[in-house]
């Protein structure tokens, strides 16, 4: 399964650690994109929240040309 599918399969709200394992940067930077409006973002309370359905978008619009799979199973980790 291809990351931007597994993604798009997700049926919560990713977290800013969720949005950072997956692009493999830091949870600051996450912030920085979410702050500049660079990656769609919601707040719950004080909590940055982001829509898998939108992360899905983004990483087909930034990466259309490439293929990306995840070498790993994607779950909610309570």
């Amino acid at each position: 399964m291809q990351l931007i599918e597994a993604i798009e399969n997700g049926t919560y709200a990713l977290r800013v650690r969720d949005v950072a394992q997956l692009l493999g940067i830091s949870s600051q930077q996450v912030y920085k994109m979410a702050a500049k409006g660079e990656i769609l973002s919601f707040r719950v309370a004080k909590a940055v929240r982001f829509d898998p359905h939108d992360i899905a978008a983004w990483l087909r619009d930034k990466y259309a040309a490439r293929s990306v799979k995840t070498p790993f199973k994607l779950e909610r980790t309570a």
